[in-house]
């Protein structure tokens, strides 16, 4: 999952559960990388095969 998408996701789960009441959140990359920090999630980057 990108960035862009995890982003994204958030936003719409606040809509969801808060409505329009919380809509000036700034979902921020360093508002993710506390996110991710907090849960423990990792970034792995993907290889394709070689050989």
């Amino acid at each position: 999952m990108t960035r862009e998408m995890i982003q994204t996701k958030a936003k719409e789960f606040l809509q969801k559960m808060y409505g329009d009441a919380n809509s000036e959140f700034n979902f921020s990359i360093g508002w993710l990388e506390q996110f991710k920090a907090r849960h423990e999630i990792k970034s792995y980057k993907r290889f394709g095969e070689s050989g």
